[in-house]
């Protein structure tokens, strides 16, 4: 009987109904009286309930001078609960997928100055919960806590540069070219991709004097600048494996991009 009982509070029932459903179904008709007196309940609990079954269509109540009850048919009753569950259901799913795909579509944000790129900055990777892309010119030392946060974590954050920054005491991987010539403009560029689902992009141009900058869940602009960190490290290892000579050999395309 309790895992009957139990079935019937998963349909909705709270446990008092579920228990004057059940007295009905096994003793037929009865009044209030007596199923207070079968489960052992107050009639002043038991007669709210039985409006209440009532007006759900649990029971029915036969046209007596007194107020007699009978259970709903099982076989009509689960049907039309069952009914009523799978259309809620159905549309509780339209309603949520509409909401979900409101608050996860693709958005681009644009940031203007420093300060608003280093805390947007700060703000994507105390989101992390995977793996953090950087490549940055920044002193990194100005993401110090988040760096650490993360590494309690045990998230990893992957950094190129190609200036040689100071990142002692940071728990990162760092990968450089060590550049001097970069020291002159930094700095001068951020870009971080996180979990590969979140990117911003970043940088100070000497013609206009300011930092301007885009943040977007775009899934090509992350795929696009998680691969551009990754090829920077790979090409850095390979000049690092086979020497300087890497770039003779007529690889270039001799395009206009290349020869800025």
């Amino acid at each position: 009987m309790n895992e009957i009982q139990d079935c019937l509070c998963k349909l909705n029932f709270s446990k008092l109904e579920a228990q004057i459903y059940l007295t009905l179904l096994d003793g037929g008709e009865l009044s209030g009286y007596q199923i207070a007196k079968k489960i052992g309940a107050s009639r002043s609990s038991v007669y709210p309930a039985l409006e209440v079954m009532l007006k759900k269509g649990y029971i029915l109540l036969l046209p007596e001078e007194t107020q007699i009850y009978r259970a709903q048919n099982p076989v009509a009753l689960i049907g039309r609960l069952k009914g009523e569950f799978c259309e809620s259901a159905d549309t509780a799913r339209n309603m949520l997928e509409s909401l979900y795909q409101e608050k996860h579509e693709e958005r681009f944000t644009n940031i203007k100055g420093f300060d608003t790129v280093v805390s947007n900055t700060k703000e994507l990777l105390r989101s992390a919960r995977q793996e953090v892309y950087m490549n940055t010119d920044f002193d990194l030392h100005l993401f110090e806590a988040e760096f650490k946060l993360l590494a309690e974590k045990e998230i990893r954050v992957i950094i190129f540069s190609f200036a040689n920054l100071d990142h002692e005491g940071l728990p990162v991987e760092f990968y450089t070219h060590g550049d001097p010539g970069c020291d002159d403009e930094m700095p001068s560029r951020m870009m971080i991709a996180v979990d590969g689902k979140e990117t911003l992009v970043a940088d100070k141009s000497p013609v206009r004097g300011d930092w301007l900058g885009t943040v977007t869940n775009n899934a090509l602009m992350v795929s696009i600048i998680c691969e551009h960190i990754h090829n920077d490290i790979y090409l850095l290892r390979l000049k690092q494996k086979y020497g300087a000579n890497l770039w003779d050999g007529g690889i270039f395309l001799n395009t206009r991009f290349e020869k800025k």
